[in-house]
């Protein structure tokens, strides 16, 4: 039972901490994936460790766990203050000592001056995620046909492809963007702790219902296409949007 709450604690806290990143800095969706996989290495060293003490020093020492997993600190910084406190517990158990003699009576008290120290991050509403992520991959798209624009009227006079858009386009690269980073995110954060990429048997009637879905949802996006109006876009313009859409988000969604 403590190690079923243990990891839910876990599992909450350390994709409430990668949205928090999210949610405040620029940050790529690899070095979400570094940060979460560095978390569960040491997590693993961590159990590991865990093995080697007494059932009393365990018991005790897991207490901390939940404290510190629970607080405002980074995973990343959580396990290492966790590993460091997991080492000197082995080192003062092989001289006889038990978790009290070294952290002190209560397993809470090791580190609070440290979880007292962290402020409180400032409460962003799912408006305001929900809000960044479409915001930033129109700024993408928008710079993708500024640059596809101007190649293209540097070398032919004309942006051809680049010079008009759908509405439908913007529609589906803005809804389509937060469905993609839910995914990514939800999948990520659902590793276990013993999970690593591994190479599976080829499946063709997986890789069947893929390219069909593919293909449906291609001819559906072509159809609805044509019942969007097009709106004929500069590459000047788009440049421009998208520059006002990357001030926005330096300044909107990514200030301190």
């Amino acid at each position: 039972m403590h190690r079923k709450i243990e990891m839910l604690v876990l599992a909450l806290t350390c994709q409430a901490n990668v949205y928090s990143r999210l949610k405040t800095i620029p940050i790529t969706l690899l070095e979400v994936y570094i940060l979460i996989m560095k978390v569960k290495d040491m997590i693993k060293e961590n159990n590991a460790l865990r093995e080697q003490m007494t059932p009393f020093n365990r018991s005790y020492f897991e207490d901390m766990i939940l404290t510190l997993r629970a607080s405002r600190i980074e995973a990343l910084r959580a396990e290492e203050l966790l590993l460091d406190a997991a080492k000197l517990l082995l080192k003062e158990q092989k001289k006889g000592k038990n978790a009290k003699q070294v952290f002190g009576e209560n397993p809470d008290d090791y580190f609070k001056e440290i979880i007292d120290s962290i402020p409180t991050r400032p409460v962003r509403s799912k408006w305001n995620y929900y809000s960044m992520i479409p915001c930033a991959a129109l700024t993408c798209l928008f710079g993708i046909f500024a640059i596809g624009g101007l190649f293209l009227q540097w070398t032919n006079g004309s942006p051809g492809m680049f010079g008009q858009i759908s509405l439908f386009t913007l529609f589906a690269v803005g809804a389509g963007s937060i469905i993609l980073i839910e995914l990514i995110m939800k999948w990520m954060t659902s590793l276990s702790e013993s999970d690593a990429p591994t190479a599976k048997p080829f499946d063709i009637k997986g890789l069947g219902v893929y390219i069909g879905i593919a293909v449906v949802a291609v001819f559906i996006g072509l159809y609805l296409d044509r019942l969007f109006p097009v709106i004929t876009l500069s590459p000047w313009v788009s440049l421009i949007v998208s520059l006002i859409g990357a001030i926005g988000l330096k300044f909107i969604f990514f200030k301190k």
